[in-house]
């Protein structure tokens, strides 16, 4: 957590400014802290007798700020590649469903395995049966 100083509870008496390890804290009427300096310590926090020193968000979410042109193509880079994968794969599919060619768990009918079978294969001695 970073800290920022309450205007209204401020006093100016200083003690912050001089138990700041970083001199992150400036003082004019009342205590400044500049929260890119800030490393977020707390000991401004505990030396404050009046409660003006307020926890913050380390990064807090600006919404305005525009998104750097590297990042979004970088994005718009990645989208199109997954999209062209996307396409091959589709393009690339049997239209009727069948696996053939596939390497998989095994056969169809008759083959002794999945659904259906009966696990055995047909031979001489299992037709006589």
């Amino acid at each position: 957590m970073k800290y920022q100083v309450n205007e209204s509870l401020c006093v100016g008496c200083g003690l912050c400014v001089d138990v700041c390890p970083v001199k992150a804290i400036t003082m004019s009427d009342i205590a400044k802290i500049d929260i890119d300096q800030c490393t977020g310590c707390g000991a401004c926090v505990n030396v404050c007798k009046k409660g003006a020193i307020i926890e913050v968000p380390a990064e807090t979410v600006n919404e305005n700020v525009p998104v750097p042109a590297a990042i979004v193509s970088g994005i718009a880079s990645a989208i199109g590649s997954i999209g062209g994968a996307i396409k091959q794969y589709t393009n690339n599919r049997d239209p009727t469903g069948s696996r053939q060619g596939s390497t998989g768990r095994g056969g169809g009918r008759g083959s002794g395995r999945g659904r259906g079978g009966s696990g055995r294969r047909m031979n001489k001695q299992n037709k006589r049966r």
